[in-house]
């Protein structure tokens, strides 16, 4: 599985910067934290836009 440009637009506004993709699914990541490395489809979740961000961005004028 192969993360969008979207999906890393949405991960880098939270803190996470993709490094590299694995084969195996797996992601190498820089956070605030440190480097670390997720699962694919958990990146996928956490880049999914809930309804509250949507909201923000739209007060923000940005929606």
């Amino acid at each position: 599985m192969s993360l969008s440009i979207k999906q890393r637009a949405q991960l880098r506004a939270k803190g996470i910067v993709v490094r590299i993709e694995y084969g195996n699914g797996s992601v190498k990541c820089s956070t605030p934290q440190g480097e670390r490395y997720f699962a694919a489809g958990d990146l996928a979740q956490i880049a999914k836009t809930g309804f509250f961000d949507k909201v923000m961005a739209w007060m923000r004028g940005v929606a």
